[in-house]
């Protein structure tokens, strides 16, 4: 559970006095405290329920004789010293662990598959690929944009949108992003610097299948504003949704980021004057299972290399 604990003795105690503590003694607590029990925590460790029982009074002495649990009808339970206390331990052994994986990772060969549904952000996500692949040749990608190829399960990692139904379970925000409406330059409302829902209840809407978030983010907006969305146009690829613009076929909700500089010159793009017409996307993986170096070190890449994306909201300047 701890694979660092065994590579340190002991925190020394420091030249004005400070605390000397065992790295175990720690670790034995934050057990002990999220069981709420000697004996399981003992028991978790295969240890007699006495030394455990010592080694959480020896604590309770190191810090001053403060007490981390209270004892009632023989049950044991959290005080709020020991919450506080906790929350410091979480925090230092959790480093320490992301510590021991960061050298593990340095030092391990970045090689093999690295297998990617690619549901949202897909011209950000080949560049990575490309550039990532230039580095470490040893890595080969399987790269899908169909969840139907064998659903999320068989992906290493998934980069999807709020609004995606995923089952794996860990998810952090890659790209936020503002969604526009994009329209031919002769359309009647391509004057105006902002545009409301309600002036595009009566127009036509390109838009792409079910799957995609755009989709969905169509019609829930659509419908927040009052009114069903006449869609008589739907693409799988996001091209010809942009070419049925340009050929004045109708006007579509598109995201500004992920889009950027792949309409026609005859397209324009205009914000909305609703501040929640905003699209996330999510770097999506499954704690559950095994992730390779080569998918960890493309985990770290990707997340980095989100940060200088032109237009990504997450990391705008407040």
């Amino acid at each position: 559970m701890f694979p660092y604990i065994k590579m340190y003795d002991k925190i020394e105690e420091d030249r004005e006095g400070g605390v000397q503590m065992e790295l175990l003694q720690l670790a034995y607590f934050r057990t002990v405290a999220r069981l709420e029990s000697i004996s399981k925590a003992a028991e978790f460790y295969h240890i007699p329920q006495p030394a455990m029982s010592q080694t959480i009074a020896k604590l309770e002495r190191e810090l001053g004789g403060v007490k981390l649990f209270d004892r009632k009808n023989r049950r044991l339970y959290l005080n709020d010293t020991g919450r506080l206390f906790l929350e410091y331990v979480d925090q230092a052994l959790s480093a320490l662990d992301n510590g021991v994986r960061a050298v593990s990772l340095s030092q391990a060969e970045i090689c093999g598959p690295v297998r990617v549904l690619a549901m949202e952000n897909r011209r950000f996500i080949f560049g990575c690929v490309s550039k990532f692949a230039e580095n470490h040749p040893s890595v080969n990608f399987h790269i899908s944009h169909d969840y139907d190829a064998g659903g999320d399960r068989s992906f290493d990692l998934c980069i999807a949108s709020s609004v995606y139904t995923n089952r794996m379970q860990c998810m952090v925000p890659l790209v936020r992003e503002r969604i526009v409406l994009a329209l031919h330059e002769e359309h009647p409302l391509a004057s105006k610097e902002q545009v409301s829902l309600m002036e595009l209840k009566d127009e036509k809407f390109i838009t792409m299948s079910s799957r995609a978030s755009i989709n969905a983010l169509t019609f829930e907006k659509c419908r927040e504003a009052g009114f069903e969305p006449q869609v008589p146009f739907i693409c799988d690829d996001p091209y010809f949704v942009r070419k049925y613009i340009s050929e004045r076929m109708g006007i579509a909700m598109a995201p500004e980021v992920s889009w950027a500089g792949r309409f026609r010159e005859n397209t324009r793009l205009i914000p909305f004057d609703d501040p929640t017409m905003v699209s996330t996307s999510y770097l999506m993986w499954d704690d559950t299972r095994y992730l390779s170096p080569a998918v960890c070190a493309f985990r770290e890449y990707l997340l980095n290399a989100a940060k200088d994306i032109p237009g990504n909201m997450l990391y705008e300047a407040t």
